[in-house]
């Protein structure tokens, strides 16, 4: 009798164990199911690199069309505002360094040299007045001047890198496309150090590039293919402006690839700014079947106004849902 309590007894404490044990497992598989699915919040980082190549794209662009006819030097390859576009033709430094116009009556203002249309020099304070320069250009060390913008947005770009690497990796971001974008990023640097400004707008763009593929590991206000469309509406272009057909044609089905799954994204935003973006894009699609430079660069500045019209509309979306 004691022996069978016993064995009842025993009996009863492995079925205790074991019920403890199956809550615990079970409570255990139960905690990551909470996140599982759901990405972290973009980091403040990542808003500031895509503000930084935006303002990279728009400089270099600037300077690879200033050799451009006038009607070329307008239009621009990433809009950003009405203010920014044919400032090329007014022949200003931003750098603060100089200023000329094409009245030929050109100053430096750097307190350096003044030049103007009248024979001979007159000495002022040590400095000297003369004719030779109608652009009305500094001389020496202006050309390192120009590329300050450049350089201040590459190195802001730099510190987001190192600030959001271990953040992306955290969130899933592959080991080649942290190399992708590091190796990307550090030619970038080259050809801006050595003022090389075609290479420097492929190798932006490309980084640009690598740019979508990182917001696709963070909740961001604007999705990933946002900046995909983006990217390759602002290659074709490019390859366009250079004549070279062939690439800007192997964007041109990119394009309205990713279009399909951010307009889809973005049906409960602004119909009519989908609809306007929808018809923009075909009508590049169509300028570069035709392989008309003038065309191309019109029509992708018309698609590149929408696209970012719709990018207001996300962002204003996403921030009253937040609310």
């Amino acid at each position: 009798m004691i022996k069978s309590r016993n064995i009842v007894v025993f009996i009863l404490i492995i079925s205790m164990v074991s019920l403890v044990g199956c809550s615990s497992k079970s409570s255990a598989e139960k905690k990551p199911s909470t996140s599982v699915g759901q990405k972290p919040k973009a980091p403040t980082e990542l808003k500031s690199m895509s503000t930084e190549l935006d303002k990279l794209i728009t400089e270099l662009d600037k300077k690879f069309k200033q050799k451009m006819p006038a009607m070329q030097q307008n239009i621009q390859l990433n809009p950003q505002g009405k203010s920014q576009g044919g400032q090329a033709q007014s022949g200003q430094s931003q750098g603060g360094q100089s200023q000329g116009t094409q009245s030929q009556d050109g100053q430096s203002q750097g307190g350096q040299s003044q030049g103007t249309q009248s024979q001979g020099g007159q000495a002022q304070g040590g400095q000297t007045q003369g004719t030779q320069s109608q652009s009305g250009q500094a001389q020496g060390g202006q050309q390192a001047i120009d590329w300050q913008k450049e350089f201040s947005s590459l190195k802001t770009i730099h510190t987001n890198w190192n600030s959001l690497m271990p953040e992306a990796v955290g969130a899933g971001m592959t080991i080649d496309s942290r190399n992708q974008f590091s190796t990307t990023l550090e030619q970038l640097t080259q050809n801006i150090s050595n003022q090389k400004l075609e290479d420097s707008i492929s190798s932006t763009l490309m980084l640009y590039k690598n740019y979508a593929d990182l917001t696709q590991v963070f909740t961001t206000t604007v999705p990933a293919e946002y900046y995909q469309v983006k990217y390759e509406i602002m290659a074709a272009i490019f390859e366009a402006t250079r004549k070279n057909w062939t690439a800007a044609q192997e964007h041109a089905p990119k394009i309205k690839e990713h279009w399909v799954y951010l307009s889809a994204q973005a049906k409960e935003s602004d119909l009519q700014i989908i609809n306007r973006t929808d018809f923009s894009i075909s009508d590049l699609q169509q300028a570069i079947t035709s392989k008309q430079m003038e065309l191309v660069m019109i029509k992708g500045e018309i698609a590149m106004t929408n696209l970012k019209s719709l990018e207001g509309k996300l962002s204003s979306q996403t921030s009253n849902q937040g609310q």
